[in-house]
Order: C-alpha cells, then structure tokens, then sequence
C-alpha cells in the first residue's frame, strides 16, 4: 500500500445505508483512515429515527437490501421499521465497522482549507476533526417540516410529528387528528385507529393509494433462501426487473400511469361506498406526480364510524381545539404531523463552506451536484443521495450502493495517481443539469401539483428522471476528464442555468 494511500483520511456524515455501505467499500478498498460521523446512538439513519406505529418500507425487503449482503430471514415481503433497523445493524457489525463510529456526533460544518488542502468538520460540542475527504451521507429525510398552526391560545394536548414520535403519548381512547395523507400518514392512521376514541384525517389534498399484497414468507420459502444462494439473489433480481419495468409510471399520461390510475380507482370505489367519501378522497392530480403509497388497511381505516375526513388544511391551535383552513374546529387532545421533510433542503442543518463560499448560497435556486454527488469550488467533498437520486420506481440501496462504488473509484484514482486534490469542473456540472432537465421534461414531475420533489423556483432537485439502470450505467466508471485534480488561484462563481419552463407543463 502507498504512503498516499495511508495517510488519505475520509469523514463520513451520517451512519444510514448510504454511510455504512460507503464504509463497507472503503474497507475493502484499503481505505482504513475513515469515520463514519452519526448524531444518534447507533446506526440505521431514518430506520433508527423514526419509530411511529405502522412503519414499514414502501420496497419489498429483498430489493431494499445490499447486493453484497443479502438477507435469507426477511420474515415478509415488506418488513416493518424494528426488522429494517436489525438488518443494517447487522451489517455494521458483520463488516466490522464498529471501530470507525462516532455516535452521538452531530457535525454542524464543514469548512475547505485552502491551504492545507482537507477539511474540518465542527461538531455541536466544539470540537474539530480534519479529513483529506469528507462524504455527507445524511440523506433526504432528515429535517422534519412542522406545520404553520397559528397558536391563539396554549394548546392543552400534545404535538408531535412522526419523526419525533413520543412513546410516551397514550392514544388510547384519546381524540387525535392526523395532519396530511402520504406515505407516513398512510401507515400510521390504521394504528392511531385501533385504539383512539376519535381520529380526524385533516388533508390538505388526497392521494392515490396503490394496494400493497404484503405476507409473511413462508417457512420453505425462507429455508430456500437461506440454504440456496443463489436463490435469493435471482428471487432479488427478479424483483429489480419488475422495478424497472414500472419505469415509465413516471411518464405524463403512459399506459403505465394509467394502468396504475386504474387500478387505484378500482380499488377506491371497491373500498369507500359512500359516494361523499369516495369523493374527498379521489385526487385531482394525476397519478406519480407524488409519491407512491401502497396501503392495504388506510382506505378501509377512512371509513369506520370513528373516524372522519376533514378537507381542509390545518391551521390553528386553540385550548383542545384544532382548527382548519375553512374555520372547522375540531376537539382533540392529539395533533400528529405526518407533514413529511424538507427533502429538497440538502445536508440538513449542516453549513458546508467551498472555496468561494457556502454551499447554501450556491443553492439559492434550488440543489444540484454532478451525478448527485459532487459540486464545483467543493473540492475532495461527495454526497450520497443527492440532489437528483431519488428513484420513482425502484430501491434507493441500488442507487446508493452506485454512488458508493463511485466515490470509492474516486479515491483510488487519487490513490494511484498520487494526487490530494478532485473538483467537478463547472462545465461538467452545467453540461449534466441541461440533461437532467432534458430527461425531465414529459415526467409527470412537471404537472401542476404540489410535492416535495421542487425547489423554490419550481425545478425538481430531488428525482432522477430515468431508470436505476441508466443510473448504473453512469456511475459504474470514473471520468477523470469530469474532474481537475489541480487547485485553481481562484474559483469563480458557477452560473447554472436551468430551463424547466413550468409554465408549459400539464395542469
């Protein structure tokens, strides 16, 4: 091994899938001189933050699983939070990863040194460690976005959003109102339902719900797995190959999107007899212009007597009392936020600071990183799970399990040449954001409807408008031409253009 090769250090940010698989490959790589950074007290990431009733992945276990470690014991084909967060405990553990944490570690910046060429990362208690790399693994779902309720008067009950869940809290026979209709919401309302006296769905707008033919494995399917291979690796790849199938759901008006419209209609009318019901909860936007939820029990849960629709958006608080956007006041003692994140504010609270200044300031109109990895004037710095990496029809441990092996072939190519110093050329950057805004354009992304996947100005910064494959295809190599391995005397501000014209797009 190189004397480069020892003494080049790498800090991780974020101890999630996209952290620990980073960690994995630089192991394997000879890259022993790495931390992985996490503010929680073990790793997981969204699977050890978020512990609401309900929760499960939206991907069948096999596919949301690393391609290196497959798991033999999922006990069903979509496995809840507790199963999820074992599994990547597991792999920490098994890849020996124990050595390179710091938990209960929040990195509040990251500052490039020009003249010692690394950076120095500051946590919250003051202290400052230096790398030659620093990678930000902290994903998308980090900041939770909490309503704008007016307080008019203390609120005697308790708000909480599901990233916060407060065990604590006993919703049993309690009188609860559940804010919003994704995902989260989707899983979570059945759960409230079983033992609240009263449950109130305040949605601001409804949603598509796709069914979900969840079972347990079998116990012969599960000793196949466990004791053929090779079995569960094809049984994984056929589920991938269904994935990217399912590719053109993105597509404003496919016969993709309106098979699933079809489908989620029928579904709609089967479940919800009362005509004013089934109206409320029939979107007015098409289909994939959000995100998918597959649900089995939230349709059926709508309809006990119990619980009620509000269709009208939270907006005050009151002694007891929630009130809507349409002067609605309902009695609770329990307002959940299933609101979601600021997905498309990357690196959280984190302050990350170039050679010509913040990274937020670049950002000023919305995210954007090379491959969603890599920024100009950001030397020797790497995201996992950025800007542009969200997938729309398959697993993000594909994607990032893509972005780790590239970084990875990053760091060697300094290794072997000998060099301390990568950088997106900026003309790399401008040539990839008018692809991606090309790909984009005829996604369902585009239409009219309101998703966490824009940025202020309107552009997506969060999905990535083709298939995992074509992801793949892309990361699979390391262009050296994309890069300078020469610091420059001076960087100049990067003018990205974009040109989503959103005037244009679908109502």
């Amino acid at each position: 091994m190189s004397a480069l090769a020892k003494q080049l250090s790498v800090g991780v940010i974020g101890a999630g899938p996209g952290g620990l698989a980073l960690g994995i490959f630089l192991k394997r790589a000879g890259f022993e001189q790495f931390t992985i950074f996490d503010r929680e007290d073990g790793v997981g990431g969204t699977w050890r933050i978020n512990t609401y009733p309900g929760l499960a992945c939206d991907v069948k276990s096999h596919l949301y699983s690393y391609s290196f470690d497959l798991n033999a014991d999922w006990s069903r084909l979509w496995s809840a939070q507790p199963e999820i967060l074992e599994y990547f405990e597991t792999c920490a553990r098994r890849h020996q990863l124990e050595n390179h944490l710091r938990l209960r570690t929040e990195i509040v910046s990251a500052r490039w040194d020009a003249v010692s060429r690394d950076w120095e990362l500051l946590t919250t208690d003051g202290e400052r460690h230096r790398f030659d790399v620093v990678v930000s693994a902290v994903g998308m779902f980090t900041q939770p976005v909490m309503p704008d309720l007016v307080e008019e008067e203390p609120f005697t009950g308790v708000v909480m959003h599901t990233a916060r869940w407060d065990h604590s809290v006993d919703l049993g026979g309690a009188r609860v109102a559940v804010l919003g209709t994704g995902s989260t919401a989707a899983q979570l309302l059945p759960e409230v339902a079983k033992v609240a006296a009263k449950v109130y769905s305040v949605q601001r707008s409804p949603t598509w719900i796709l069914p979900k033919p969840d079972r347990p494995y079998t116990d012969r399917e599960k000793w196949v797995f466990s004791h053929i291979p090779l079995a569960k690796r094809i049984y994984r790849t056929r589920l991938w190959l269904r994935s990217e199938r399912n590719i053109s759901v993105i597509e404003h008006g496919s016969d993709k999107t309106q098979e699933f419209t079809g489908i989620a209609t029928r579904v709609l009318e089967a479940t919800v007899p009362d005509e004013d019901l089934r109206r409320a909860l029939t979107p007015a936007h098409p289909l994939g212009c959000k995100r998918l939820v597959f649900a089995n029990d939230y349709l059926q849960a709508l309809t006990q007597p119990h619980v009620e629709v509000v269709s009208s958006a939270a907006r005050a608080l009151r002694a007891g009392c929630l009130i809507t956007e349409d002067g609605t006041e309902l009695d609770v003692d329990v307002v959940v936020c299933a609101t979601g994140y600021a997905a498309a504010d990357y690196l959280g609270q984190i302050e990350v600071v170039g050679e010509d200044g913040p990274l937020r300031d670049k950002w000023r109109d919305g995210a954007y990183a090379y491959l969603g990895m890599a920024v100009p004037g950001f030397p020797n710095f790497f995201m996992l799970y950025g800007p542009n990496t969200n997938v729309g029809s398959n697993s993000v441990i594909f994607i990032l399990e893509a972005q780790a092996r590239y970084i990875v072939r990053a760091l060697k190519h300094l290794r072997r040449r000998g060099r301390t110093y990568v950088a997106v050329r900026p003309q790399t950057m401008v040539d990839y954001i008018a692809k991606i805004d090309g790909w984009m354009s005829g996604t369902v992304w585009t239409t009219r409807c309101s998703n966490y996947f824009r940025a202020a100005n309107g552009r997506v910064v969060t999905q990535w408008p083709r298939s995992a494959r074509a992801f793949w295809a892309i990361t699979r190599r390391f262009r050296s031409a994309d890069y300078t391995f020469d610091p420059p005397a001076h960087v100049p501000p990067i003018a990205v253009h974009t040109h989503t014209d959103l005037t244009r797009s679908s109502p």
